[in-house]
Order: structure tokens, then C-alpha cells, then sequence
């Protein structure tokens, strides 16, 4: 057994059974209950039904849409296109991640009529497309689930009031907007008036999404529970990813574990911590996988991913932060140096990206790969890979994968 095997058995033993923070490595008891047959008295696991189900054992791809202003402005792209592309290349991929709110902006909505409010004249119209173009994400969510796939919907949970930094005329705009909109009709309850709105778009996707991956609550104006509860009392059999807080493996005197190099042709000197798959909250069904932080060196690849996380997968697939309930596990995986960035490098070829997938799917977990979008489609030099994944998915029996073999090298910091 390894050095490395050892001190990971350590931390297994010695964690704590509950959650003290978003760094430390835990184990949650699973619920139990006694059975009675008149001669013996016995614990029998009770593992209760998740909304998540239907992710078990199966992999995804994203489909990274535009919204508001900029959903018009790429109306032009083939959208509707790149989703048959993905329905008629991928035909083993069981669900996408596609978008409610514009990647990482919560003020730009993929739809444009609300219920609860004209956005458009009451508040700023950039932040909707066109009631032309909304019809772009209606059309390609039909291409999915017609085709048998699920759908996940990006949401960023920052909303309107998450406008900060440095920003953009019309961003600027929308922030004075959105205070002025609050003030007048939610006595300046933020939080309030974005649940209002939120809530409008949660009920016309209802019957369409089959889940949300919702980002940065931190940012979230309001508490989590009053917004999650809002998402449940719409829809209460969707399944949800919160990607509020993370957890980070620790050795056996509570020091971050972190990776000192990736191989000998690392030229990166930035040390990173090394995440795990854990329910962190006792809101999501399936976790949200987002690894270690690229911007702190931290390759979606990394050689101790393999070595340290994985294995937990293998070994349970399945999580719980409190006992009430399960949450799969599921990594959410960029497949280039940057999120989303079609310009970056790509970072997998396809015997690594083959044997994540199967790593995952083997074992009834989930992976989801953040495939980024060129005019509407899957990038050119992604498809390829996707391609060779699903058809390698779709043999009676698999291929093989390249067992994983720790690069040269690559080493933690003793």
C-alpha cells in the first residue's frame, strides 16, 4: 500500500461524522433504522429516494447559451443546430447543462416574459432577448427532451444586485435600475424582489428542466434556504446543485493536503488544494463538481484528482450532509484551461477524458463536461473527444480505459 493510501485511510478514521466547515474532509453516518423479525435486532441502511435518480452512472455535456442583450446579439448563431449536434453525435450523453440566466451574469434571463414583471419596461430591457429570440431556449430544450435527454439549467443565483466591479454602461445601467425597482415596489428588499422575479422564470421552466445547477450564492441577496425553498414549492421533484461551498482533503494534523507539482514540465509554481465530492449543504441533490479553482493552478486533470478524489467515488457514489437524504456525486468538469473560453487550451485528450467518464459512470455517478460553444455548436476540437467517448459508451462490453499511472514528477507538498 502506498504512503499516500495509508494517510488517506487515516483521515477516513479519524473525520469527524458532521460538517464544521467548507476545508475538512467528513463522513456522514447514512440514516438507519431497526428491524424487528422476533429473533434479532439489526441496522439496515436506508438510502432514501433522490431527484436525482436519473443522473446514476450517466455523463453530460454543457451547452453554454446566451441570455439577455447578448442572446440577441448572437441570435444569429445555430443554436437550435448545435443541440441536434449534440442529440445526433451523442447519443449516450443522458443529460445537458444549458442556461436559465448568461454564464456567470444572474441579471441576463434566456427567456423574456415573467409573470411577475415586464422586466423589459420596468426594470432595464438588456436583460431579456427579444420575445423572438426567447423562443431560441425553448426550441433547444425541445431538441433535448425529445430526444430522451435531460435538461439542467445554469442558474446564477447573484441575480441583478451581484452587479459590481468593474462593469459595462449598460451593466451599470441595469445596477441603477434594479435599486430603483426595489425601492419603488420591494420597500428595497433585494432579496425579495429577486425571488419575485426568479420565481416567474423557475414556473415557466417547470415541465422543461429536470434540474438547476445554481453558482454563486454567495452573492445571493436574501437567504439560501428562503431562495431554495422558492425552487422547491415551484417544482418540488427538480434536482439541484448548489455551488455554495467546497471541501478540501486534509491530513491527519489538519493541514491542507496541497500539490506541489504536476510533472516535470510544470511550470506553474502555485501549490493547490486538493477537493473532494461531498454533500456540503443539505439543499443539493447532486453535487455541483466544481473542482479546485483554475485561477489557483489548479488543472481540471490533475494527477491527484485521480489519486485521491476518485477514489471516494468508487467507493460511494453517493453522499448525505445530514442523513435527511442522498446526493450523488457529480463532477462538473471545464475541458479547457479557462471556463468557457474556446480561445484556451484544451486540457484532455481522449484516453484521460475516456477513463474519467467511465471512472464516473462505472461506479453510478455522474460527470458533466463544460464543453465550450462556437457559433452555436460544440468547439471543433471538443467534438472529436465527445464523439470517441460516446461511441466507446455504447459497446457491449466498453473498451478499456488506460489505467490511470501517476505522471513523473508529480508529487504533494511533504
Amino acid at each position: 500500500m502506498k504512503p499516500i493510501q495509508i494517510i488517506l485511510l487515516g483521515i477516513l478514521f479519524l473525520s469527524s461524522c458532521s460538517k464544521n466547515n467548507d476545508e475538512s474532509i467528513y463522513i456522514n453516518e447514512e440514516s438507519t433504522s431497526i428491524k424487528d423479525d422476533s429473533t434479532s435486532i439489526e441496522e439496515v441502511p436506508v438510502k432514501p429516494i433522490s431527484t436525482a435518480d436519473w443522473m446514476q452512472g450517466s455523463w453530460g455535456v454543457r451547452f453554454n447559451m446566451n441570455g439577455g442583450i447578448k442572446l440577441d446579439n448572437t441570435s444569429q448563431y445555430d443554436w437550435v443546430g448545435g443541440a441536434q449536434q449534440i442529440v445526433n453525435n451523442l447519443p449516450s450523453v443522458g443529460y445537458v447543462i444549458t442556461n436559465f440566466t448568461h454564464p456567470a451574469h444572474g441579471y441576463y434571463y434566456t427567456l423574456r416574459d415573467n409573470p411577475y414583471v415586464d422586466i423589459a419596461n420596468e426594470i432595464h430591457p438588456a436583460m431579456v432577448p427579444s420575445l423572438e429570440n426567447e423562443q431560441i431556449i425553448l426550441d433547444v430544450i425541445d431538441v433535448f427532451k425529445n430526444s430522451g435527454k435531460k435538461v439542467i439549467l445554469y442558474v446564477n443565483a447573484g441575480g441583478p444586485s451581484s452587479i459590481q466591479g468593474n462593469v459595462d454602461a449598460t451593466e451599470a445601467e441595469i445596477s441603477t435600475a434594479w435599486k430603483n425597482y426595489c425601492d419603488l415596489n420591494f420597500d428595497g428588499d433585494q432579496g425579495l424582489a429577486w425571488r419575485t422575479l426568479a420565481k416567474g422564470y423557475f414556473e415557466r421552466f417547470k415541465g422543461f428542466a429536470d434540474g438547476y445547477w445554481i453558482d454563486n450564492l454567495s452573492k445571493l441577496p436574501g437567504e439560501v434556504d428562503d431562495f431554495v425553498s422558492m425552487i422547491r414549492e415551484v417544482d418540488p421533484d427538480v434536482a439541484i446543485a448548489t455551488n455554495l461551498t467546497k471541501s478540501y482533503f486534509k491530513d491527519v494534523n489538519g493541514n491542507n493536503i496541497k500539490v506541489d507539482s504536476d510533472g516535470i514540465n510544470d511550470e506553474d509554481p502555485r501549490d493547490y488544494r486538493v477537493f473532494f465530492l461531498e454533500a456540503n449543504d443539505p439543499y443539493m441533490d447532486f453535487t455541483p463538481g466544481h473542482p479546485t479553482p483554475l485561477g489557483r493552478g489548479a488543472p481540471p486533470n490533475s494527477w491527484a484528482y485521480e489519486e485521491l478524489t476518485f477514489p471516494l467515488i468508487t467507493e460511494e457514489p453517493w453522499s448525505s450532509y445530514d442523513g435527511s437524504k442522498q446526493t450523488l456525486k457529480h463532477y462538473f468538469v471545464p475541458i479547457r484551461e479557462r471556463w468557457s473560453v474556446s480561445r484556451t487550451d484544451l486540457v484532455f485528450e481522449v484516453e484521460q477524458a475516456y477513463r474519467f467518464v467511465r471512472t464516473f459512470t462505472d461506479a453510478g455517478a455522474a460527470i458533466t463536461w463544460s464543453t465550450t460553444i462556437t457559433d452555436g455548436f460544440i468547439t471543433d476540437d471538443e467534438m472529436p473527444i465527445m464523439r470517441e467517448i460516446n461511441n466507446r459508451m455504447l459497446q457491449s462490453p466498453k473498451p478499456d480505459y488506460e489505467p490511470y499511472v501517476r505522471p513523473e514528477g508529480a508529487s504533494l507538498i511533504n
